[in-house]
């Protein structure tokens, strides 16, 4: 158990980060109290954050005290150490720090403007309360889901690595099992002579082909696109995606498609 101290009345997105990375990136059960601003005992706190007017990087996290252009969301990003580890968290941070310290104003739908939004317009009501403990679950959301995608992007990159030709034809892959991020490693890009990906799925006893992309993120295809065959379970109509029954049809379907 951490017990967290961090300022009551209005809250941004820098003391709410903060927290939100607490929670998502260590096993602590957090315990937090918003004081007021003026309050100068902390001796019952493990952790102070945004509040305190101390910066040691270990118990106290008041960004007002640090020169480094940070908030405090920033200073605990830096604490918790994984901003190499997850780049694109480190962008928003980023964002934070800039807003909170006054360097760039975030722009109305931008992260720190959603968490501001939050706010109660009775701040010293017990629905402001309610209102941060929101925007925790909010920001807790939020980089729950981008840790997640980043992960599986790594777990992405080995499953690739041992894939393998699908029936010696040297223009598909099968892979052991499916990721989402496989067209991040696999497109028209990084492997211009692979046109198609295909996987297992076991869970609906079935076998699916993906067409690879031009390039990661885009729809446009690396192939031609996938004909309709009335033998096979499913054709998507852009001709980017089927299913067949098992992996002898799939085969045989693709024997004509993929050449």
């Amino acid at each position: 158990m951490l017990r967290i101290a961090t300022h009551n009345k209005i809250f941004h997105a820098d003391e709410v980060t903060a927290i939100a990375l607490l929670k998502v990136f260590t096993t602590h059960t957090l315990d937090i109290y918003r004081i007021d601003h003026q309050s100068m005992d902390f001796s019952a706190y493990d952790m102070v954050i945004d509040i305190g007017r101390k910066f040691d990087g270990v118990k106290y996290f008041d960004h007002h005290q640090n020169k480094g252009g940070k908030s405090s969301a920033g200073l605990i990003w830096d604490f918790l150490g994984l901003a190499s580890q997850y780049p694109r968290i480190s962008k928003l941070i980023h964002l934070v720090d800039m807003q909170d310290t006054g360097i760039q104003k975030a722009g109305d739908y931008e992260y720190p403007s959603l968490i501001k939004s939050f706010n109660s317009k009775e701040i010293l009501h017990l629905e402001q309360e309610k209102q941060f403990d929101k925007a925790i679950e909010f920001a807790v959301t939020i980089l729950s889901s981008m840790k997640a995608n980043q992960d599986g992007l790594e777990e992405a990159k080995e499953i690739v690595k041992n894939a393998y030709l699908f029936h010696g034809n040297p223009k598909i892959l099968e892979l052991e099992k499916f990721t989402p991020h496989w067209s991040s490693y696999v497109n028209g890009l990084s492997q211009p002579h692979i046109k198609a990906v295909v996987w297992q799925d076991e869970a609906e006893d079935n076998w699916k082909v993906k067409l690879t992309p031009k390039a990661p993120g885009q729809f446009e295809l690396n192939a031609k696109p996938l004909l309709q065959d009335d033998a096979m379970v499913f054709v998507h109509a852009s001709g980017h995606f089927a299913v067949a029954k098992d992996e002898a049809q799939m085969a045989q379907y693709l024997s004509k498609q993929i050449r």
